[in-house]
């Protein structure tokens, strides 16, 4: 029985010196589970570059490029017309169908007798038409153009008609401005446009002389409140981008002292009076300068309304000095 006891002793003794052993002896720190990898993301695409800015010649290309085939293909297809109504006034006697076409271009040009239609009909260069386009949108910067495919700044006048709102207005009125489906119907209401309106009256007469761009550029002033000065711009957008190689046939530019004489006799005298006050500026003998003295038929009696104004963008139109830029 002692046996028994003391082994039963001996054992919890033991037990106990296992326990105190198991408390105070450290243990190692359990080793966190193994996380699995994540996929390493590749190699990240670098940033497209951004677009460098198109340089002023480039502009001018493309706009040139966008232009150049409708002005070409409505040209093309009024002068056929041209010559359909000039083969038809040679003519001793038409049939029913001639006659109905010849009066249909009577009643649509607004004119009697084929004499005036040929002057109305009549087209010109491709180069005068580019460079008014060139000048009217700033190369085709202008909101008329990229909203509304107006490409000569053509005013509205009918509620009824496409159109989009000026920013500015005449008064408490606002200005409207066409809007047209395609550069080829802009196109053609700008040479219809100059077909009836009557400030264009010597620009027709002289288109059936001559298709030289630089003889008929003088005959244009009227299209622009700037006159002689809308004139030398056209000039300078014609030679500057060589826009008669654009014409069949093609003629060399001339200087503009043979187009505008006076202009350029005047515009030398400022620039030598110029030239004059730096020189008494320099010198410290400023004068006040003086101020300068204050210095405005045939086939067209049946123009009348809105075709015989200068039909102009109120935005970016020459018509509007202060907004007018040589490009």
């Amino acid at each position: 029985m002692q046996k028994i006891v003391l082994g039963i002793v001996l054992f919890l003794w033991i037990v106990t010196l296992y326990a105190l052993f198991d408390i105070i002896t450290p243990k190692a720190p359990e080793k966190e589970p193994a996380l699995r990898a994540l996929p390493q993301a590749g190699p990240s695409a670098p940033p497209e570059p951004a677009a460098e800015p198109l340089s002023i010649k480039e502009k001018k290309r493309r706009f040139i490029a966008k232009l150049l085939p409708a002005v070409k293909k409505v040209k093309k297809t009024l002068d056929r017309e041209y010559e359909k109504a000039l083969s038809l006034s040679k003519k001793a006697h038409l049939d029913t169908k001639e006659r109905r076409w010849l009066q249909e271009k009577l009643d649509a040009y607004n004119v009697k007798g084929t004499p005036c239609l040929l002057r109305r009909m009549h087209t010109h260069p491709v180069s005068l038409v580019i460079a008014q386009a060139a000048l009217e949108t700033g190369w085709g910067k202008s909101r008329f153009f990229k909203e509304a495919n107006n490409v000569f700044g053509i005013w509205s006048y009918h509620k009824n008609e496409p159109r989009i709102p000026a920013s500015k207005t005449r008064g408490d009125k606002t200005i409207y401005v066409r809007k047209f489906a395609s550069l080829e119907e802009a196109i053609f209401e700008y040479y219809k446009m100059i077909a009836g309106g009557y400030a264009y009256a010597d620009f027709r007469k002289a288109r059936m002389k001559t298709d030289n761009p630089f003889k008929l550029l003088r005959h244009l002033r009227h299209y622009s409140e700037l006159r002689d000065e809308y004139v030398a711009r056209l000039y300078y957008v014609i030679r500057a981008n060589k826009l008669y190689s654009y014409d069949d046939p093609s003629y060399p530019p001339v200087a503009l002292a043979r187009i505008l004489p006076q202009y350029v006799a005047q515009k030398r005298k400022a620039a030598a009076a110029g030239k004059a006050r730096e020189t008494e500026i320099a010198l410290n003998e400023i004068r006040i300068p003086e101020p300068p003295s204050a210095n405005a038929a045939d086939c067209e009696e049946n123009t009348t309304g809105a075709d015989s104004l200068t039909l102009q963008a109120p935005e970016s139109s020459t018509a509007a000095p202060e907004r007018s830029a040589l490009p």
